[in-house]
């Protein structure tokens, strides 16, 4: 889901995209899920938001779940991927396959609105 461009890793301002899940980016309020990282996500913060190197919009973080792998239900990864809670553990996991102990790793689910 992150893009390694060097805009995207120089900015910490960036939440970069490498494919529309859902085609939430078309949406006014959208999800993302991230490696837990608070020095980078900040609930009120803005973000320039991107797709494949290209900038969409701005949007601002309304809330922050923090959570582990074993709290994603289909609730959860249908709305953010819009597959099963299934499918979204196998993407997660081919993602972050260089993380040991994937399970243990907290995450960010972070709920951003359209500035």
């Amino acid at each position: 889901m992150l893009s390694d461009s060097p805009l995207v890793l120089k900015n910490s301002n960036v939440i970069a995209f490498s494919y529309n899940w859902n085609n939430k980016l078309n949406n006014n309020a959208f999800t993302t899920f991230r490696l837990h990282n608070p020095n980078k996500y900040k609930e009120g913060m803005v973000y320039k938001i991107y797709l494949k190197d290209k900038y969409l919009f701005d949007a601002k973080i309304i809330d922050i779940k923090v959570l582990k792998l074993d709290k994603i239900n289909d609730f959860i990864s249908y709305l953010d991927t819009g597959y099963s809670k299934e499918e979204f553990l196998n993407i997660i996991k081919k993602m972050y396959k260089k993380i040991e102990n994937l399970e243990d790793q907290l995450f960010d689910l972070i709920l951003l609105k359209r500035v």
